[in-house]
């Protein structure tokens, strides 16, 4: 094939980095060999490019192509995996600002928790109780939480129109200037109306007495939800005001109310919920406050044969108690077949892991379970899709298995009467 000056000096550049074909490059030398201009214009562009020679044989071409074309292969592969590693690094990143999904801070426990979902598919019970945070479940067996107690005795007394009520500090700082702590009239209204319209913003949260919340609701100085509007919180739902009376027959309006209140109409002390809110009057804390006192009581009572028994000997007849429990229901209910990492929270120093489960004959996941960590691993419930199915029956005998009472009186005597020979 014979080539004219115009086509030969397009080809000189793939001729010299040897990437034309057999078939160019063996014309363009033919040509070469005849034109003395081409042939100075390749020596120049040979100088040029010192890794090809002006006329190199076909071997030493081909084998040159052929190098070209891995290093091109290597660069591709090289920002294959530079993206692949890129990509991972960028969704963590973005996990680990949101504070929730797979990030930086929580691979070490998401790993754990596969190790400990492993070994409950195998069956190994004792091995996968090891895992969890037996301390914290040792705590709250011997341990009463006294935040509820001690909260509702750093509340404040302040006269409002003449009846004592109880105020967290932050409320009394918010609106008692100095040492004023009494309010009458119109300064009393318009406390009750704040009270009312901040705790519309923060959920309904609310208790006022039913003189004042009429007046106000009269002067057309609250903007109550709609008849038909219903606050919502989990599974049951809460209408925005409701009228109660405490034992004594002082009336209330309550905002937020425990569906127990609205059915009986009276507040004597005995729902959690009251220990939520920011003022109660004085007859509604005392009671609160014993009925904690009680609770206390009755919680170090429970609490006295597992101090005596103490932390190693319970931790060991509660692994086996565990063990024995799971191993029946796993007889009785089948095992775990699979599991998936679902999703995960950021919590202040801890994180929120959730799980979907399998059991044996499942097609769909009924559900999950949910794990807390923060070193640790510490069983936290779960979800379910429907009551009754085996997810359910699962989280509600592992809780159960955690929580037995290990110390009966036959283990309890048992274990005292072996120290006492030991001594």
């Amino acid at each position: 094939m014979k080539l004219e000056c115009g086509i030969a000096r397009d080809l000189l550049p793939l001729y010299v980095e040897g990437l034309c074909s057999e078939e160019s490059r063996a014309a363009l030398e033919q040509h070469l060999q005849e034109c003395e201009g081409c042939r100075a214009c390749c020596q120049r562009m040979a100088a040029e490019n010192a890794e090809v020679a002006p006329s190199p044989p076909a071997g030493e071409a081909s084998a040159r192509f052929r190098r070209g074309m891995r290093r091109v292969r290597r660069r591709w592969a090289l920002s294959l995996v530079a993206v692949l590693v890129a990509v991972p690094l960028i969704v963590m990143t973005v996990a680990q600002v949101r504070g929730d999904g797979l990030c930086f801070t929580n691979l070490v426990p998401i790993v754990k928790s596969y190790h400990f979902l492993s070994l409950l598919q195998d069956e190994e019970y004792e091995d996968a109780y090891d895992l969890l945070d037996t301390g914290e479940i040792w705590e709250n067996l011997t341990v009463y939480d006294s935040d509820r107690l001690d909260e509702l005795e750093s509340y404040q007394a302040v006269t409002i129109d003449g009846e004592v009520w109880m105020l967290t500090p932050e409320l009394v700082e918010n609106y008692f200037a100095g040492d004023s702590a009494a309010l009458e009239g119109e300064e009393a209204l318009a406390f009750w109306e704040t009270v009312y319209q901040n705790s519309q913003m923060g959920g309904t949260l609310f208790m006022i007495p039913a003189a004042a919340y009429e007046t106000l609701e009269e002067q057309g100085r609250l903007n109550a939800l709609a008849e038909d509007e219903e606050v919502w919180a989990g599974d049951v739902s809460y209408s925005d005001s409701i009228l109660v009376e405490d034992s004594q027959g002082s009336a209330y309006y309550v905002g937020y109310a425990d569906s127990l209140i609205a059915v009986l109409g009276e507040l004597d002390g005995d729902t959690y919920l009251l220990y939520d809110y920011d003022c109660v009057p004085e007859l509604i804390w005392e009671t609160l406050k014993e009925n904690l006192k009680d609770e206390q009581a009755a919680f170090e009572a429970q609490a006295e044969p597992y101090l005596d028994m103490g932390y190693d000997a319970w931790r060991t007849a509660s692994r086996e108690q565990f063990a024995s429990v799971m191993e029946q229901w796993t007889e009785e209910n089948g095992s775990i077949t699979r599991f998936r990492f679902s999703n995960a929270y950021a919590g202040d120093g801890w994180w929120q892991l959730e799980f979907d489960l399998w059991f044996t004959g499942d097609e769909v996941s009924g559900g999950g379970i949910t794990l807390f960590s923060d070193g640790g691993l510490t069983f936290g419930g779960g979800s379910v899709r429907a009551q009754g199915n085996k997810t359910d029956l699962f989280l509600d005998a592992f809780s159960a298995a955690l929580y037995l009472d290990v110390c009966s009186e036959a283990l309890y005597y048992g274990t005292r009467e072996t120290e006492e020979a030991g001594d």
